[in-house]
């Protein structure tokens, strides 16, 4: 894990082709085909998940976007929360107090909307100030693959952070007009299976391209992860209205995964009688077992 931390942190961009199983990626897959199988347009949709001004081209690429909790499954919305997806922030960010403050759904189809980006870095929308240099990296981005992506359904294209450095100097964050192309050149596409995890930081030049398969379509979903202490940088704020429905990810993960979402952990001087007594309110279905056992 040094080594493909090591890797991440030189490069910005590693591939994890079997970090689930196959049975786990067909059941989100079966939820993708629910929610977006007809392609159906819903203004309601794309108000409700994104705020301030959009120009049309951009409002019809992020059309079909959908933020954690789903109305889906309780493996499509424990998918951000993998266990083994913890384990491997955990690795990449070096510390086991972390939290996830990104998770939403993208779908693509082809001739539905230009998907066309120019290289960015994300950084932009997750912090107000710049990202972290090297090896004190505090966020790690994932696109994850939900349906097998080629050449013709828009596969996500990055710059290596060695092949930037040299065609932009060491660490720049904004691209000079005059070498953007130069940047362009270097560019590399990222093809996989359904299930491929994509993991790149704040600091990496990528974008998104065009599906050019005239009945294609391309599933993902956007995670990041953080460390814990780091105020700097968001995206979701989680308990933005009491009236979205957390009750099957309460109900379903463990501790460690709601930890994760920011809820105190077993042992937290959070939790007494009245605490516990008023959360199981809340979520009738909530295992409230191993936060009694700790107070």
């Amino acid at each position: 894990m040094d080594k493909l931390r090591n890797r991440w942190i030189d490069e910005g961009v590693v591939v994890i082709e079997d970090l689930f199983d196959v049975s786990e990626i067909k059941k989100v897959q079966i939820d993708f085909e629910k929610m977006y199988g007809d392609a159906s347009q819903s203004e309601d949709r794309y108000e409700a998940n994104h705020t301030g001004s959009e120009s049309e081209l951009y409002k019809n690429q992020f059309e079909f976007i959908d933020t954690l909790p789903f109305q889906a499954s309780v493996d499509m919305n424990l998918l951000s929360l993998h266990p083994k997806l913890i384990d491997l922030s955990r690795k990449l960010l070096n510390s086991a107090d972390i939290q996830l403050y990104q998770s939403h759904t993208w779908a693509k189809f082809g001739e539905r909307a230009d998907y066309n980006q120019y290289l960015h870095c994300d950084f932009n929308n997750h912090t107000l100030t710049v990202p972290p240099i090297g090896i004190n990296a505090e966020a790690v981005n994932y696109l994850i693959y939900l349906s097998d992506v080629g050449e013709e359904n828009g596969p996500f294209r990055y710059v290596n952070k060695n092949d930037s450095n040299k065609v932009l100097g060491d660490r720049c964050l904004n691209v000079d007009k005059k070498k953007y192309f130069k940047l362009e050149e270097k560019e590399k596409p990222v093809y996989g299976k359904a299930g491929t995890v994509i993991a790149y930081s704040l600091d990496t030049f990528h974008r998104g391209t065009n599906l050019t398969k005239r009945k294609g379509h391309r599933y993902s979903m956007s995670v990041s992860y953080k460390l814990a202490r780091t105020n700097s940088i968001g995206f979701h704020v989680w308990q933005v209205s009491p009236k979205r429905d957390w009750s099957q990810i309460i109900n379903n993960g463990s501790p460690d995964q709601l930890g994760c979402l920011g809820i105190p952990l077993p042992g937290s001087s959070f939790w007494n009688e009245i605490t516990i007594k008023q959360t199981e309110a809340r979520w009738p279905g909530w295992n409230a077992k191993p936060y009694k056992e700790r107070i």
